[in-house]
């Protein structure tokens, strides 16, 4: 994830936040992708509403379900980071050829391409009888063998079976 900026002031009356860049705003998060602010040392994901530049150091963002300047006002100093042009579909294309092993189920697939849905990268993964899209989560990530072309994932029951 890249830093996007800090939130130094709200804007207007309607739940929207000016974030300033030092080094300048190199890109905008599109409506509905997520970008991270980091509260108490943890990123916690918001969705935008709506994101566009006011000028090179200043992004305006609003955020879904956040619709005044008092939801918003605890958000002022906060650092805000963007997954956009930093994740693993644009960044480690690498991973295509990796086989993907689920440590619950023994469940094995080879990946055949990457996707970005709404911020969240989903591997297209192809095993023996089926082909099927899997999240490519850090939670759910155990171990990543770049020698082997080898990650090891712990996946919630039943996901490789879903839609096979």
């Amino acid at each position: 994830m890249k830093t996007i900026g800090i939130i130094t002031k709200t804007y207007g009356f309607e739940g929207a936040v000016v974030v300033r860049s030092e080094s300048g705003i190199t890109g905008e998060p599109a409506n509905g992708e997520p970008v991270f602010i980091i509260i108490d040392g943890i990123p916690v994901p918001f969705f935008t509403r709506e994101a566009f530049a006011s000028s090179n150091e200043t992004l305006v963002i609003s955020f879904d379900d956040y619709l005044t300047e008092e939801s918003v006002l605890p958000f002022k100093g906060c650092e805000v980071r963007y997954a956009g042009g930093d994740n693993l579909e644009e960044k480690d294309n690498d991973l295509t050829g990796y086989q993907i092993i689920d440590e619950t189920s023994g469940f094995k697939g080879m990946i055949t391409s990457l996707t970005t849905v709404h911020g969240q990268i989903l591997a297209d993964v192809k095993s023996e009888d089926k082909e099927i899209l899997i999240p490519l989560h850090p939670d759910l990530i155990r171990k990543i063998d770049r020698k082997q072309h080898i990650i090891t994932m712990l996946l919630p029951s039943g996901l490789t079976g879903i839609n096979g």
